[in-house]
């Protein structure tokens, strides 16, 4: 919780007091993926993850970390994350979070959480296909 709110506080600060850097666009996503996909490791090895979503969500953040390397070495543009994607982290951040409390003995929070599943999902592959919208639209303005 307090790793999601400083990040949110961090990218609030930077752009009111307009110190948005280019540094900064790659650190700030670098650190955040490294930070979900470690947790979610621990998660995943303890059982408290399933195996698919452990799966979409690396998988989501190495297509991002590539494409982005890849986009950066070709037209030194980085692309900012969107609210579909911030949307999506924020899920993947609730669902990781419940992971943390165990929940199996719970029925409601494995009702909710099996619905988040899907709803994180769907926000992933949702925020993905805009990211590659731009993408190739920067792509072939280079």
């Amino acid at each position: 919780i307090a790793m999601y709110i400083s990040d949110l506080l961090d990218g609030y600060l930077a752009r009111k007091m307009n110190q948005v850097s280019e540094l900064g666009k790659i650190i700030d996503p670098l650190a955040d993926k490294i930070a979900v996909v470690s947790i979610a490791v621990i998660l995943f090895m303890q059982g408290r993850l399933e195996t698919w979503f452990f799966v979409v969500v690396v998988a989501r953040d190495i297509l991002i970390l590539i494409f982005g390397l890849y986009l950066k070495s070709k037209s030194k543009v980085v692309l900012m994350s969107n609210y579909p994607g911030k949307f999506a982290v924020f899920s993947i951040g609730v669902i990781v979070l419940l992971a943390v409390f165990n929940y199996e003995n719970h029925e409601l929070l494995k009702k909710v959480i099996s619905y988040l599943y899907y709803i994180s999902v769907f926000l992933i592959i949702y925020s993905l296909y805009l990211y590659f919208r731009r993408f190739y639209k920067t792509i072939g303005e280079s």
